[in-house]
């Protein structure tokens, strides 16, 4: 039986393989990230990374507060959202004798002069008297409204502050203050 002899062109392509295969594992490092690397100084980082920071909880909104809807406690009927306005938020706290702090936020299409007109007429006729603020502070319109209560323990005073924000597509109306505390 006679040995046959591989002709060199035939070991040449393994032979190459063999020796890209032992250059490179020669100069490879393990790296405490666990990662290989072909310099120990390539700039990788030396460590662990940390772990992540704990993720902080949302916010959580009061109880007095409600999104879209009026919240509990609210005075829809002395201070009702005009027509074509949409609730963006609202609130009503108990405040100190008698008082109920409220916030109402709209939206709305009408025009600045028909949210404060559909503001202020339910207020008018429930007593309540237009006053000019000090400033508008940015607002495209801000007006306020008040009403003094005589009672033996001293005046009830209420106040409102009607701001409103003209963006050209839609106003947006925030509407705050304290009234007297709706009667179950």
């Amino acid at each position: 039986m006679t040995r046959r002899r591989l002709a060199p062109a035939a070991l040449a392509p393994a032979a190459l393989a063999t020796l890209v295969a032992v250059a490179l594992a020669s100069g490879c490092t393990a790296a405490p990230s666990g990662r290989l690397d072909t310099a120990p100084e390539a700039g990788l980082p030396s460590e662990q990374p940390s772990p992540p920071a704990p993720v902080s909880p949302l916010p959580t909104f009061d109880a007095a507060t409600a999104v879209g809807a009026y919240a509990k406690g609210y005075p829809k009927a002395l201070v009702p959202a005009p027509k074509d306005t949409q609730i963006v938020a609202s609130s009503a706290q108990p405040a100190d004798d008698g008082l109920t702090r409220i916030s109402l936020n709209l939206s709305s299409t009408l025009s600045t002069d028909a949210v404060l007109q559909e503001v202020g007429a339910p207020l008018a006729a429930a007593g309540f008297a237009q006053v000019q603020p000090q400033s508008i502070s940015g607002l495209t319109a801000q007006t306020a409204w008040t009403r003094r209560t005589a009672r033996p323990q001293g005046d009830l005073v209420e106040t409102l502050l009607v701001g409103v924000l003209d963006d050209k597509s839609r106003r947006l109306v925030s509407i705050s203050g304290t009234v007297q505390a709706p009667q179950p």
